[in-house]
């Protein structure tokens, strides 16, 4: 008799450990998905900005899941020309015993040169970024930008090496605060200009850039001829501003539209001469 006690006591106590012991703390749906507590439908909305994420979670256990869906996690798009997901708001949630449960999630896209996702394509739960992805996702979270193009630009500026001046906003103080917290995360200079982009052929979500508006300051020492002009990497005038302008001595500040749509990306190099000696110079990077 005592033996028989012992073996169902055992038993007990495995089938006990079998079960999801976590009634009292939250599950990262990553965690969840591994152990096999849920099954995980994910596809996309359509679109790269905002709530653009539907995750259906069916909870397979016999007890109520508390589950989290984290800022700063990628979702994985199945699909290789399809971008892959940030998500930018942290969620918690139950599921019931039994109960499928459909989350809408926020999130950003997170690879500039890819297209943007297609409704009802397929992702995978992924797993948590790099920290500054994290922070960047945090930030977003924190200040609710859920569906600020800026904020996506912001994403893309870590994701793809982008330039800050692509973050641009009709709200000065939204603008200014991504790019001073992109600058700290990333080390990047903030420039005097913003890049516009408009989608393209070349499918990409992020588009092409067609111009760039900024401000060129600069001095002249002497009364002299001044020419401003836009250079690229070889020393060849891509955009000529004003040339041989009679200006006087003392301080400047051009404002300028620099036309970029119909050139390749990369570094170029805004430049003032006097009487054909370089004044100053300011690099462009797009």
């Amino acid at each position: 008799m005592k033996s028989f006690r012992s073996i169902n006591f055992l038993l007990i106590v495995f089938s006990i450990a079998e079960l999801p012991a976590f009634s009292n703390s939250v599950l990262s749906i990553e965690e969840a998905a591994k152990k096999g507590f849920v099954k995980l439908i994910i596809k996309s909305k359509g679109g790269y900005t905002g709530a653009v994420i539907e995750m259906i979670v069916h909870n397979l256990t016999s007890r109520k899941l508390d589950l989290k869906i984290e800022a700063g996690r990628k979702l994985d798009s199945k699909h290789q020309n399809e971008q892959d997901i940030l998500v930018t708001m942290d969620q918690e949630f139950f599921v019931n015993v039994n109960q499928i449960k459909t989350i809408n999630v926020s999130g950003m896209c997170c690879q500039a040169n890819n297209s943007a996702p297609t409704a009802k394509f397929e992702y995978s739960v992924g797993s948590m970024a790099d920290s500054n992805f994290i922070k960047l996702a945090r930030f977003i979270d924190k200040n609710k930008y859920y569906a600020s193009y800026s904020a996506q630009q912001a994403v893309w500026v870590v994701s793809d090496d982008n330039s800050i001046g692509g973050i641009d906003d009709e709200d000065i103080e939204v603008k200014n605060k991504l790019r001073n917290f992109v600058s700290k995360l990333t080390g990047k200079q903030i420039p005097s200009y913003e890049i516009s982009y408009k989608s393209g052929n070349d499918g990409s979500a992020m588009g092409t850039a067609v111009k760039i508006d900024g401000v060129f300051d600069y001095s002249l020492a002497n009364s002299c001829h001044a020419t401003f002009a836009i250079y690229n990497e070889r020393g060849e005038v891509v955009q000529l501003i004003f040339e041989n302008l009679q200006s006087d001595k003392g301080d400047y500040k051009h404002y300028y539209t620099f036309r970029t749509k119909d050139l390749p990306k990369g570094i170029y190099y805004a430049k003032v001469n006097a009487d054909g000696l370089l004044q100053k110079e300011m690099k462009i990077e797009f």
